[in-house]
């Protein structure tokens, strides 16, 4: 927990070392969005990704020939981990959570539900090939998450600690399993200084690509919508964020952070990806929508994805939502399972989410305004 900046011990005797590289990090994000798409987030991919595909094969490769740690120990081995992820529990496909989880995961690893795709998408040309950049997208994504991923930190720690400790690892919160268990496995192997080394690397160029990824279509919203230069939004943007991070930094052992991810990362991204989901198929039309996306294409996307697109998808996510709605938000909403002295920090971890979302339909309202006044002058002229 002293990697969290939760606990403290002989190398982390305070906060303080967790709270400056969080502020050191701060700084790096806001950086690299001010200097714009191909000087900043641009340059910073291409250097963090393919050092993040390298630093993952070397951890894989290391992981997978581990074998059995302790061979008095034979069922606390790395294949029983990947067995553990590869032989689904079809027991659970009657759970909703499972669901909501899944589904919420996949659109976050895409940016989807987020408003990012939308921001990019508005740079490209019009016959830009949509098909074939969403599909390799699409694949080296799920690649790195669900091959590479799914090859360090599960089977490792279930090599070392055994499967229901693992479980026990992963209920503990949105980190335990990264920040908990895998520094006290690198005590354990050889180089492991080394390896813990390339692991939190890892850690930190997938966060910061993602973050400022995200940042990208909030500059870019107050720049188009509100006039502002860019080194004025990037400002406005960091002085937002750094006000509401000192929440999440300080009262990060009370679930605050996991709060927020479970709102804002799963629940509201297959709410926010059923909404999109409707609005192309159904109000944009679902052949506008189709001729669109194949525009430009240097292949043709599979014709049977139209009614999966117009009719199943929109459907098996109202199903999960109206699914999850019955069986599990009565006991989530009143916080049922949580501990009393975590409620009135998770309380306020949904009345600040609540917040920003009020603030952000009240900006884009504006700008809605914005643009009615402007259509309106320009028929009087």
């Amino acid at each position: 927990y002293s990697y969290q900046g939760r606990e403290s011990n002989d190398f982390f005797s305070s906060l303080l070392p967790a709270y400056g590289l969080m502020i050191l990090t701060f700084l790096l994000n806001f950086w690299v969005l001010y200097k714009g798409i191909s000087k900043g987030i641009e340059k910073l991919a291409k250097i963090a990704l393919p050092l993040l595909f390298l630093f993952a094969i070397i951890l894989a490769v290391r992981i997978i020939t581990l074998g059995t740690p302790d061979p008095s120990i034979p069922e606390n081995s790395v294949w029983n981990g990947f067995a553990f992820i590869w032989n689904p529990d079809f027991s659970q496909l009657g759970n909703p959570t499972i669901w909501l989880a899944a589904a919420g995961q996949i659109f976050f690893t895409l940016s989807v539900g987020m408003g990012t795709i939308h921001a990019y998408a508005s740079y490209l040309k019009p016959k830009d090939d949509i098909a074939l950049s969403g599909l390799t997208t699409a694949a080296t994504n799920e690649f790195a998450e669900v091959v590479l991923g799914a090859s360090i930190a599960i089977p490792v720690a279930v090599a070392f600690f055994g499967l229901p400790a693992t479980q026990e690892f992963a209920r503990g919160g949105a980190f335990d399993l990264g920040f908990v268990s895998m520094p006290l496995i690198f005590q354990r192997i050889p180089l492991g200084e080394i390896f813990g080394f390339l692991w939190f690397l890892l850690l930190f160029f997938a966060g910061i690509t993602s973050s400022v990824a995200m940042g990208q279509p909030v500059v870019a919203f107050l720049e188009d919508e509100f006039g502002m230069n860019r080194q004025k939004a990037v400002f406005t943007l960091a002085v937002v964020v750094l006000i509401c991070v000192q929440f999440v930094v300080f009262f990060l052992r009370f679930g605050f952070l996991d709060e927020m991810d479970y709102w804002a990362g799963t629940f509201g991204l297959v709410v926010f990806a059923f909404i999109e989901t409707v609005l192309f198929m159904w109000v944009f039309g679902a052949d506008k929508a189709w001729k669109e996306m194949n525009a430009g294409g240097d292949f043709q996307i599979p014709r049977i994805f139209y009614p999966i697109m117009k009719y199943v998808t929109p459907l098996v996510l109202f199903v999960i939502m109206v699914w999850w709605f019955i069986n599990d938000a009565i006991p989530i909403l009143l916080l049922s399972n949580a501990s009393p002295e975590s409620v009135p920090y998770i309380w306020g971890a949904r009345i600040m989410m609540i917040g920003i979302f009020l603030g952000l339909v009240f900006m884009v309202k504006k700008a809605w305004g914005n643009h009615s006044e402007q259509k309106f002058d320009l028929n009087n002229e």
